[in-house]
């Protein structure tokens, strides 16, 4: 098989690694756990949690499928959106379901699963002719009545085979419809006889040429999910407008734009994934929407003056990392019109205080064993437990970005973190938090957070471990500045000075780090 072959599965591989399971083993397990729709009750049966939401909850999800004359894939949209709202929407109704159908019943971004491998989204036959079989296990026990053995098996079989290819199919329809960049056939990077790219790029824009990187962040359900709430939701704004997407990757976000009613979308990058993105495009119908442009920000042109908004998942580990931001805030001054609006819009880098003997063990004795790198020395990016973080967060910047410049985003933050227990520090961990927000009465504001406490992120957490952990008593402050700046040697990096004073020695202690 060709290396271009090759390219090609690799891109495919996590999805198929995480999606074809042998669908005869996953009917046969009967210890799924099905998660009721409304609350945090579980049950291994999917009969018992239908009866649970009639009873507990009043909703027969079975009848409402039947009332709206769902489809299998409509069925999947409807579980999705009651679980999304549920967990997002304090003020959500039950009437909601049947009165709002619009927003969900054939938005193709309720397809993606809320919850991994929720049987829900496959069990309930809601296009079944027959009002006695509610769910493909009704009708299986409905098969176990019968006295003939052959019509047993014959009924089972035709379930699964029809299980089989529902399955199936929307797992294409979510590749499809997600994952375009591992599917479409657009031309890869073509490589000499040592194994380069035919052309020269610097070491960033060359990684994001890979596809990996962009398949990474398209399943991030929660960056994802938010770019397209912040178009979806605010059409009202994106009507006729002009956008221009820095960066735009595979093009997902350029997508969401022109699907919201913008008139027309500029998509820039400087990498190779530009080709894929356009191939993605016109697949998709949108070719006469969005225009490609390849470079860098500061050294082309646009066929248009001003645009209304500028969108960018220009985000690095700890909000900074990367430096991608500095080319957004370019793209910013040159073309941003005087009421536009940045996407997102506001930006905030927090820090709180670490207690995790277990985590600190194993990361030392990892780089210890490896022989190579500095554990104090470096950002630990990790997932940090939610348990682990034992003062409240402090914010240690602010951008809005329709106004912030570069020199702003190197800082020197004073914090103060307070102790309401006995606790051993081992570490000050950071996160981000991003908003989207837009002009107008009908305006939907778009939040998300990167913290240990939230749906975890492709960007993880980012960990400060001190050289020696610090003991504190209820009542104490940790008290000291946050110096964080470009790095002299790679500005995409950052290099990071905190300085603290012990609370019980009142000794003054430092440490630097790099962000890489």
């Amino acid at each position: 098989m060709g290396s271009e072959d090759d390219d090609k599965l690799r891109a495919q591989q996590d999805f198929e690694d995480d999606n074809d399971h042998d669908v005869d083993e996953w009917i046969e397990d009967d210890t799924s756990t099905v998660v009721c729709l409304f609350c945090a009750a579980t049950s291994t049966s999917i009969d018992d949690t239908l009866k649970h939401l009639n009873e507990a909850h009043h909703f027969d999800l079975v009848n409402e499928g039947k009332t709206l004359g769902l489809d299998f894939y409509e069925g999947i949209r409807l579980v999705n959106y009651i679980r999304k709202q549920v967990k997002e929407n304090a003020s959500f109704k039950l009437s909601s379901v049947s009165e709002n159908t619009a927003e969900w019943i054939k938005d193709d971004a309720y397809l993606i699963p809320v919850i991994e491998n929720d049987p829900l989204l496959y069990a309930i036959d809601f296009d079944d002719d027959d009002d006695d079989e509610q769910s493909i296990s009704a009708g299986v026990q409905k098969a176990s009545l019968e006295t003939d053995d052959k019509k047993k098996i014959e009924a089972l079989e035709r379930q699964l085979a029809e299980l089989k290819s529902a399955f199936s199919d929307y797992k294409e329809l979510v590749r499809k419809t997600f994952l375009e960049d591992s599917a479409v056939s657009a031309p890869l990077p073509k490589r000499d006889a040592e194994g380069k790219e035919s052309w020269e790029m610097d070491y960033y824009f060359g990684s994001y040429a890979e596809t990996e990187i962009h398949e990474t962040m398209l399943k991030d359900v929660v960056r994802t999910e938010s770019y397209r709430d912040c178009f979806y939701l605010n059409k009202d704004f994106f009507k006729d407008k002009i956008v221009l997407d820095v960066g735009c990757g595979t093009g997902i976000l350029s997508m969401f734009a022109a699907k919201a009613g913008a008139k027309h979308v500029y998509a820039v990058d400087n990498s190779t994934i530009i080709l894929r993105a356009k191939e993605i495009v016109k697949q998709n119908g949108l070719a006469d929407k969005i225009t490609f442009i390849r470079g860098e920000v500061e050294n082309i042109s646009l066929p248009v003056d001003k645009v209304d908004c500028i969108v960018s998942e220009w985000m690095g580990y700890f909000l900074l990392f990367e430096g991608m931001f500095d080319s957004v805030i370019t793209a910013r001054d040159r073309w941003l019109a005087d009421d536009g609006i940045m996407a997102p819009s506001h930006a905030n880098i927090l820090l709180a205080g670490l207690e995790d003997a277990e985590w600190i063990n194993d990361k030392y004795n990892f780089w210890n064993d490896l022989h190579e790198g500095n554990f104090l020395e470096d950002g630990q990016v990790d997932f940090a437990n939610p348990k682990s973080i034992i003062t409240e967060p402090v914010v240690l910047k602010e951008l809005v970005l329709d106004t912030v410049t570069p020199p702003e985003l190197d800082f020197v933050t004073p914090f103060t973190l307070k102790f309401t227990k006995q606790s051993r520090v081992h570490g000050l961990c950071g996160w981000f938090d991003i908003r989207f927000e837009f002009p107008g009465p009908n305006s939907t504001p778009i939040y998300f957070s990167t913290s240990a406490a939230a749906i975890p992120t492709h960007w993880k957490q980012t960990t400060f471990v001190l050289a020696e952990p610090v003991d504190v008593n209820a009542g104490d402050v940790l008290e000291g500045t946050f110096d964080c700046k470009k790095s002299k040697e790679n500005a995409r990096e950052l290099d990071v000075l905190i300085t603290y004073v012990h609370p019980i020695t009142k000794e003054k202690k430092s440490q630097k780090f790099t962000v890489r």
